[in-house]
């Protein structure tokens, strides 16, 4: 390959990650900062926690009394009237008639106080309207209401949790999806270093070819392993696009966001890790997960007190005032009002309400026994997450002593060439274990950081980064 070549597709790769080059470096901190303010998840945590505070607000609202207003009013084609005489002189006139032929009477034989018999009588005027208020204050369904809203309540608090125990993971998520961008860049770096040190063996069987001391052959598969880690380093780039996308939809973002981070890890550092059933016993006295079955089980407990209240009757207390208007001959009071209580009791309604007691009840023991099983759960995770950790620090030891050996191997296969002791192969055989080992490096650091970063989630802190309170 000729160096017109090279010099184009080394071009072709920087211009790969061009988007990136112009943003702006971002701590771990910094994203995990900004997921918890545009992540999806969070922000669904956090609607979660204002629906039910919502509905416990709602809840609380029973406490007090219902004030109730009715009110109407009516236009009606014509105003209602009757004439008295017009109904009762005809019944008279049978009775005379029937009474040795009496002769009947009219309305003019109506005189004195009897005339105003003949004068019609409004009974409903055109236009009528009425108003009713009603102030009801409930007493005996108080237990009830008081149990629906510790219900509510308890949905709150579990809300809460629910929302701490996403805004921990997302930030864990964050934390892994960070370090793999930042394991993919360190790869990039690795490939980049094996197009270099593959490219100076091109020009050194190139020149030992002109010199006569090695074959056509030799040059070519110098030039095909250039090739070959010219790919690696083009996958590498691409790796890096998609860790970042990844990353930017974490923290809310469009997947070609561009993130740079600012932090670099040139050397990882094992830390102390704490025993095993240390690490899990912390994790069943702090993980929002054994917490959120707690808040369950009371809210099963509430649910069964509430499906008791409901078998007593309802009372409640009543005060009324209701208006009308305009006064009637049959409606001469246009206000009045009254006091009292209702009162009301399904005594008989199938079993509805007696079976939903013991539906509450089957509700309670399912969440006794879910906890059991959430605390084994939590235990077993830790233990994976422990055993993470600690085989990825002794990966980590193998993968820096390999990288000793496979530089110590290259340089001493270089040597050898120089001296036409061996071939290219043997040269790109000794760069490629070289290549392995720093890419096995580099992962084996990373996977070491995540699994730390795990463990910490696993253990119940709630920033598996920094223990700050989220």
């Amino acid at each position: 390959m000729s160096a017109t070549k090279i010099t184009f597709t080394l071009l072709a790769l920087s211009l790969l990650a061009v988007g990136t080059a112009a943003a702006e470096p971002m701590t771990l901190a910094k994203c995990i900062d900004v997921a918890l303010q545009g992540n999806p998840d969070i922000t669904s945590a956090n609607l979660e926690v204002d629906a039910t505070t919502a509905q416990s607000k709602s809840a609380r609202g029973a406490f007090g009394p219902r004030l109730h207003l009715d009110a109407g009013i009516q236009r009606w084609d014509s105003p209602l009237s009757a004439n008295f005489a017009d109904m009762l002189i005809p019944v008279v006139n049978v009775g005379l008639q029937n009474k040795n032929g009496l002769t009947p009477i009219d309305k003019s034989d109506l005189t004195g106080p009897l005339a105003a018999l003949a004068q019609p009588i409004e009974l409903r005027a055109q236009t009528t309207w009425s108003a009713s208020v009603t102030l009801a204050q409930p007493i005996a369904s108080l237990w009830t209401i008081n149990e629906g809203y510790a219900l509510r309540k308890m949905g709150v608090d579990l809300a809460g949790l629910q929302r701490k125990a996403t805004r921990r993971d997302v930030a864990f998520q964050v934390t892994e999806a960070y370090y793999r961008v930042l394991q993919a860049m360190r790869l990039v770096d690795v490939a980049q270093k094996s197009v270099e040190n593959i490219d100076a063996q091109v020009k050194r069987a190139q020149s030992f070819y002109r010199a006569g001391t090695v074959g056509r052959n030799d040059v070519l598969r110098a030039e095909l392993g250039l090739a070959a880690a010219q790919q690696r380093l083009i996958q590498a780039n691409g790796a890096v696009v998609l860790a970042r996308g990844r990353l930017a939809t974490l923290m809310g973002l469009a997947p070609d966001a561009a993130i740079e981070p600012a932090d670099s890890i040139a050397d990882v550092t094992v830390g102390p890790v704490i025993p095993a059933a240390q690490a899990e016993d912390r994790a069943v006295a702090e993980r929002l997960e054994m917490k959120e079955i707690l808040a369950q089980t009371e809210q099963a407990r509430a649910a069964e007190r509430l499906a008791k209240s409901k078998m007593l009757p309802q009372v409640n207390a009543v005060a009324n005032y209701t208006h009308s208007s305009p006064a009637t001959m049959f409606a001469p009071k246009q206000d009045i009002w009254f006091i009292g209580a209702t009162a009301s009791w399904d005594i008989w309604e199938g079993g509805g309400t007696y079976y939903g007691i013991d539906e509450a009840k089957a509700r309670l023991a399912q969440a006794l026994a879910a906890r059991r099983k959430a605390e084994n759960a939590i235990r077993l995770e830790t233990r994976s997450a422990h055993v993470n950790v600690t085989t990825a620090a002794e990966a980590l030891a193998v993968a820096r002593h390999a990288v000793e050996q496979a530089e110590e191997n290259f340089r001493i296969e270089q040597k050898r060439y120089e001296s036409t002791d061996n071939t290219s192969f043997d040269v790109l055989d000794a760069e490629n274990q070289l290549t392995t080992a720093r890419g096995q490096l580099q992962a084996a650091s990373y996977d070491y950081l995540i699994a730390q970063s795990n463990l910490s989630r696993a253990i119940g802190q709630q920033n598996p980064v920094e223990g700050r309170a989220l």
